[in-house]
């Protein structure tokens, strides 16, 4: 399957930038960044894994930068310009799919929680992937109105999404359709990205032109 990588703007509140790799036209996926006030971009370590999981599965990847991060306009709004943000990236993705295309939304640390929050604005989507919800920091409780396909993935040393509380998420999630992966890791995952892309590849069937 071919594959075209093209920077793209993604109109938000703000003009956001973003990396698209186009593949299939049946599936898709966002993602977004962790927390922008402590180094968050679209080139962190565990979104590109992400990329590279979906990617290997013959999705259509967006990566962006939330408002005021790398050349994306605007600034840091306390993840509630954020949420429009995703939701503006799932829009440009969404164009770039058939109408009945899989999507998936994912995100890492403060992204997992910005794109479930988006989520719930969403007109159609498959499913979650998010990997170190930060539950210390913010809530989770939307999550179980959720009755989509979930992936929750975590470190077992990770003090900012600690395991126990993770695993006690993934408990209360009223959905069957889930998957757990636990990484012996700390929050940021170095090293251990071969380990999230095995875990896409090994639940997220693969998907043709």
């Amino acid at each position: 399957m071919s594959m075209s990588i093209e920077r793209v703007n993604i109109a938000s509140d703000h003009e956001l930038e973003g990396m698209l790799r186009q593949q299939s036209k049946k599936a898709g996926v966002i993602i977004c960044h962790p927390h922008p006030l402590y180094g968050g971009n679209m080139y962190n370590n565990v979104v590109s894994a992400i990329e590279d999981g979906y990617s290997a599965q013959g999705y259509t990847t967006l990566i962006f930068n939330f408002r005021g991060v790398g050349d994306s306009k605007g600034e840091y709004d306390e993840g509630e310009g954020e949420v429009r943000d995703a939701a503006a990236a799932y829009e440009l993705l969404a164009r770039h799919l058939e109408d009945d295309a899989h999507i998936t939304l994912a995100g890492y640390s403060f992204g997992a929680w910005v794109v479930s929050r988006s989520a719930l604005e969403a007109k159609r989507f498959d499913s979650l992937f998010l990997v170190s919800f930060p539950c210390l920091i913010y809530k989770s409780d939307h999550l179980k109105t959720f009755s989509k396909e979930i992936f929750i993935v975590g470190g077992t040393y990770d003090d900012i999404a600690p395991l126990d509380d993770l695993l006690e998420l993934y408990k209360g999630l009223p959905v069957t359709n889930k998957h757990l992966k636990v990484i012996d890791t700390t929050h940021f995952y170095a090293g251990k990205e071969g380990e999230l892309i095995d875990f896409i590849k090994e639940t997220v069937p693969p998907k043709r032109q």
